[in-house]
């Protein structure tokens, strides 16, 4: 099959879930495109991830604000500048953009195009049926579960793209149902959930040795990740005697305002901000810690969280999204209710004060991803949808 993904930025830090597609399709046979904005140095990514395939190929479609690249643009694809002429300065400028996007797509070979976020798929409503192949969106969390509260427009957006889409991916069931009300056509939807490479994310052959219990997190330093009730729960746990450090690997637009609620609750010592790290350091983390922690509002369903269990090591997570799709409470993790940072300071604590808990939980979470969360069946899943539409 000859398909096309659409990104944001490739291959991201904070996406390597995309990345891993992308090679298993490719070493699949797969003929794969993906067009992002950004292109990052892909060369040396291919090369540290020991990936060398001819089915990969990557279109940065940034435009570029020079004249001669805009006189240039306007030759070769003169009906870009057709499509988008208008009165309205602004709008031409918005019709340009999205008009040579089209364009750009449509002079690639594919028969799928895949959004693999809504919001892309999105900003491309204007231009989307002019592309030639079949349409699959994904629907992964923040867009449709938080967004879709704050803006309206949106709505009507989310509504038309799932309308026009072929097909429509979720994540998870949680996600399904938020986005059913948006959805004439249900029977489009198909879930696949995120995966784990199981050999990449392995159990550590030993973990360094310290006095401290040590917690770990990975995401956006941005509110849906509620990174301020974890503080609480260590607030509490540190009150009590106990000895923490709690990592957490990510950045985003509130890092300032999590310092200040370090600094103000006296935790300097006890957390400490890693910012963006690589899938190994993310990975040589995992396997350092001792408990993981997801404190979030809302979630499709966290990648995070099936690498933690890959890697034997017990979750505790708040209720969010599809995380009770993934843990059993009690048997491979625990859950408790958003908000309730007294509910993750117990149960930290209890994993804290018993070894064998630790073991035991971490030992069937691994059993969980290997037996339902595996790269081979996600792609399984994504392969048998794309040729469905074809």
């Amino acid at each position: 099959m000859k398909i096309l993904l659409v990104v944001n930025s490739f291959p991201s830090v904070s996406e390597t879930f995309i990345f891993n597609k992308v090679v298993a399709l490719a070493n699949r046979g797969n003929q794969v495109h993906v067009v992002c904005y950004k292109k990052h140095n892909i060369k040396d990514v291919f090369k540290s991830y020991e990936v060398n395939n001819s089915n990969i190929i990557v279109h940065e479609i940034g435009l570029r604000k020079k004249l001669s690249s805009f006189i240039r643009t306007s030759l070769s694809m003169p009906t870009v500048l057709l499509y988008s002429l208008s009165f309205n300065f602004e709008q031409f400028k918005k019709n340009y953009q999205r008009n040579y996007y089209a364009n750009f797509i449509n002079q690639i070979d594919y028969q799928i195009i895949h959004f693999e976020f809504s919001g892309i798929g999105v900003n491309f409503l204007p231009v989307i049926s002019r592309l030639k192949g079949r349409i699959v969106v994904s629907c992964r969390g923040t867009a449709e579960k938080v967004k879709l509260l704050i803006h309206d427009k949106r709505k009507d957006a989310l509504t038309n793209l799932l309308r026009k889409a072929d097909l429509i991916h979720c994540v998870s069931e949680d996600i399904k149902k938020t986005i059913l009300p948006y959805c004439n056509h249900p029977e489009k939807i198909f879930i696949n959930t995120p995966a784990v490479d199981i050999n990449f994310f392995k159990p550590a052959i030993e973990k360094t040795s310290t006095d401290y219990i040590k917690l770990f997190s990975v995401g956006r330093i941005e509110f849906v990740k509620g990174y301020l009730i974890g503080l609480l729960a260590v607030k509490e746990l540190v009150n009590k005697g106990y000895k923490i450090q709690w990592s957490i690997i990510g950045d985003g637009t509130e890092s300032e305002e999590l310092q200040f609620h370090i600094h103000t609750l006296k935790l300097n010592e006890q957390v400490k901000l890693m910012g963006k790290r690589s899938k190994e350091e993310v990975n040589i983390s995992l396997g350092n810690s001792d408990i993981f922690l997801l404190t979030s509002y809302s979630e499709g369903l966290p990648n995070v969280v099936l690498e933690a269990m890959s890697k034997e090591l017990p979750v505790v997570t708040t209720r969010c999204g599809g995380v009770e799709e993934i843990i059993n409470h009690g048997v491979d993790g625990f859950i408790v209710d958003l908000y309730d940072h007294a509910a993750i300071a117990i149960y930290v604590e209890k994993l804290i004060n018993d070894d064998a808990l630790r073991n035991t939980i971490g030992k069937a979470a691994r059993e969980k991803i290997i037996a339902k969360f595996t790269l081979d069946k996600q792609i399984d899943t994504f392969e048998k949808y794309y040729r469905q539409i074809l």
